[in-house]
């Protein structure tokens, strides 16, 4: 099409120029301008009258060469707008690293099958591998790019000759599968994951290094999913595996999972608590909770986490676990953290000045100084000592930002907040981070705690991170202690501090003071009574 256009922009240049030189001989012909003009210049000018023809018919040459040359050069200019014009546009729908379609040129092919009428004959399988920042840690992006590179060239020799493969963001591969009826395409794609699964297994090669890649798997069968025309939307449906996408990287390595109703369901609630977040916080709709920790040994209360809760006008009691994702992936996180710690520190005001506030920091934040300086404004507007709030930081936000996560722990210590390592035993912190850095406390992560009056594996791990703590000269809190047994045990192993539903559930702000003189009366008369 590019050369047809190109022929006939020439043919149309030639034409206007054949036409110019037949309009001046037609005119010099028929009135003869050039011949009148020659001899009045001879007349002014003698010596003129020797070259006056020479010299006019020069310049009309002259003029016709320069107008051809400008039309060279303005058609040069043009084919190269026309190349850079082209360049842009392939970059936006093409890869960089591995040359596949990105995400927009696989959206543009799945509208281009909706104006066909042929979206039912499709699936679509989603593969990410989830390890790719590691890999950039600790090998750095070219090689990482390397691994991505052999792995899409991998999939393009097992791909079908009709299929489409594409890469988007987050190292996420799509494979379009077309043609057949559903079950046969069903089968396809379970052959699929079967031969990438073995191939991640056995390492991949990048460079000089064999790595491993670990990747999970989503399906969605687009006809299935959007019986309808009118609702198919290139967006929506890569929106909808993307969802599922998620929800398989929750379940680690190898996972497979397929789109289905109650997913829609779902889908459709994370898109009302996107669309509402914002307000929910600007309109402190979001508030918190307080669960106490518990001193297992004098069995008193001596600090509460801040829990945020949402009570949505319409859905009802929305879960952390599904809001707080959703509010950091869309920016607002630090917005929420930020009110939910103005709103627990007026609270706390009213309580005894022993009891102390632990709060959730995420990674992000905590390596931000600007919202670090804002959470410790917040301490003074309220009028909150330093010294009672407790920042709780889980341990998998080591894995990346670890220079400034590090001295943003030592800024907050020298203004006197306390430190806790959150979740530990399952992440991936290392004892070098433990003995260099100004922690105060461990926290047992209560995967460990609910299982450990049955499971030796549980106990032995919650006995050695006692042990760790009490070498390293740091207390130890267990999370999620529901039965009097696993109290029993932790006593016995020496664990410093409890918190669970055995003590009490987290309590809105109001109910934290009565609670705190019930929980106080009690202990007392228990006391007495031993």
């Amino acid at each position: 099409m590019n050369d047809q256009n190109t022929k006939s922009s020439k043919g149309a240049e030639i034409g206007a120029i054949a036409a110019l030189v037949a309009v001046f001989v037609f005119i010099e012909l028929q009135l003869g301008i050039f011949e009148r003009t020659a001899e009045t210049i001879a007349v002014a000018f003698p010596l003129a009258a020797k070259y006056g023809i020479a010299l006019l018919t020069g310049g009309w040459i002259g003029l016709t060469v320069y107008s051809l040359k400008r039309r060279g050069d303005l058609r040069t200019e043009k084919l190269a707008r026309t190349a850079a014009e082209e360049r842009v546009k392939l970059h936006k729908i093409v890869d960089p690293v591995t040359g596949l379609p990105n995400r927009s040129g696989l959206g543009f092919v799945l509208n281009e099958q909706v104006r066909q009428e042929t979206a039912g004959d499709y699936t679509l399988l989603g593969i990410e591998i989830c390890n790719l920042d590691a890999v950039i840690s600790v090998h750095g992006v070219a090689v990482a790019e390397r691994l991505e590179i052999s792995f899409a060239d991998y999939l393009i020799a097992h791909c079908g000759r009709d299929d489409m493969l594409a890469c988007g963001d987050r190292s996420t591969f799509y494979i379009l599968t077309t043609g057949g009826t559903p079950d046969e395409r069903s089968l396809r794609i379970d052959a699929i994951i079967e031969t990438v699964s073995a191939f991640c297994d056995a390492g991949i090669q990048a460079d000089h290094l064999k790595l491993q890649a670990y990747v999970h798997f989503a399906i969605l069968d687009i006809g299935q999913t959007t019986p309808e025309k009118s609702a198919f939307k290139a967006a929506d449906i890569l929106r909808r595996l993307d969802f599922v996408l998620h929800n398989a990287r929750a379940h680690g390595h190898k996972a497979v999972r397929s789109y289905s109703a109650e997913m829609e369901h779902a889908l459709n609630r994370q898109a009302l608590v996107e669309s509402s977040l914002g307000n929910a916080i600007e309109t402190g709709q979001i508030i918190p909770f307080f669960q106490p920790f518990i001193d297992l040994q004098t069995n008193s209360v001596t600090g509460l986490e801040v829990l945020a809760r949402w009570n949505h006008p319409q859905e009802g009691a929305i879960p952390p676990g599904v809001f707080i994702p959703i509010a950091e992936s869309t920016g607002v996180l630090r917005t929420l953290t930020l009110s939910i710690l103005r709103q627990a520190c007026e609270a706390a005001r009213e309580w005894p000045y022993d009891i102390k506030l632990a709060v959730n920091i995420s990674p992000t934040d905590l390596s931000d100084p600007v919202v670090m300086d804002r959470f410790v404004n917040i301490l003074h507007e309220t009028s909150i000592d330093p010294r009672r709030i407790e920042i709780e930081i889980t341990e998998n936000a080591f894995i990346e930002e670890t220079a400034a996560i590090s001295q943003a722990i030592v800024k907050l210590k020298e203004v006197g907040v306390s430190i806790s390592i959150d979740d530990f035993g399952t992440g991936y912190s290392s004892l070098h981070h433990l003995r260099v850095l100004p922690f105060d406390k461990i926290k047992i992560d209560q995967s460990f705690i609910k299982d450990m009056d049955t499971n030796a594996d549980s106990r032995a791990i919650v006995q050695s991170v006692i042990a760790l703590g009490r070498s390293l000269g740091l207390p130890t809190t267990a999370e999620g202690i529901e039965a009097g047994g696993n109290l029993e045990l932790l006593q016995e192993l020496g664990c410093a501090l409890g918190q669970g539903y055995l003590f009490a559930k987290a309590l809105p702000a109001d109910e934290v003071g009565p609670f705190l003189e019930n929980y106080k009366k009690q202990t007392t008369q228990i006391a007495h009574v031993a």
